[in-house]
């Protein structure tokens, strides 16, 4: 009987280790490469790289890095070609699909302003410099002598 439990405790840790295994070999693949070599075809232009993110979107990746590629797409549509209606497509599908991520709020700002002309954007992005602070006389820091 013990013997029977033992051969049962091996034969279940190594069925463990071999799912482990599998999951880890199979499964995985290096996202952050393969969105990557999606970007790098930016060089060859803009309809590449989209043609890339898509391929790449196409592949289901992980939510972070598709949430990436689609604002990438999004943001080639609007300032590389200025089909504002397809980047607007690309801005809300990403609004849907990732809500939370750290793409949401970039995405936003770009439906708000990506048709606007640049001089309306930049006085709302000048930030109040607060005045300098005064500079502390030399003496006032020394102690007085006894």
């Amino acid at each position: 009987m013990i013997r029977t439990n033992n051969t049962f405790n091996y034969l279940i840790r190594l069925f463990c280790i071999a799912v482990l295994f599998l999951a880890t070999s199979c499964g995985s693949k290096d996202w952050q490469s393969e969105l990557d070599d999606a970007l790098a075809a930016g060089t060859r232009g803009p309809e590449q790289l989209i043609k890339s993110l898509e391929e790449f979107i196409d592949m289901e990746p992980p939510e972070k890095f598709e949430s990436e590629a689609r604002f990438t797409i999004a943001f080639t549509f609007a300032e590389g070609l200025e089909q504002y209606n397809e980047a607007r497509r690309w801005f809300n599908e990403l609004l849907e699909e990732d809500p939370g991520s750290e793409w949401a709020e970039e995405a936003e700002w770009m439906l708000e302003n990506m048709e606007k002309d640049i001089e309306d954007i930049l006085p709302n992005l000048r930030e109040e410099i607060p005045p300098p602070v005064q500079e502390i006389p030399p003496s006032a820091g020394e102690i007085p002598p006894l």
